[in-house]
């Protein structure tokens, strides 16, 4: 027999399973290039529309 905390820890485990797959399922991974940052200069082995992965953080270029 479950009991109150057997059913909640279960549908959190639910809820946190659907909620990565409905992130997986719609996100967008942008092809990179490897190159040199437009920003920082720094070489990376990915860039995406010419900038790191630390400069697209930096200022917040998605």
């Amino acid at each position: 027999m479950t009991d109150e905390i057997d059913r909640a820890q279960e549908y959190e485990s639910r809820m946190t399973e659907a909620a990565i797959s409905h992130a997986r399922a719609n996100a967008e991974m942008a092809k990179g290039v490897p190159g040199e940052c437009e920003f920082c200069g720094e070489w990376s082995g990915r860039l995406v529309n010419g900038a790191c992965a630390p400069c697209r953080d930096k200022y917040k270029l998605g």
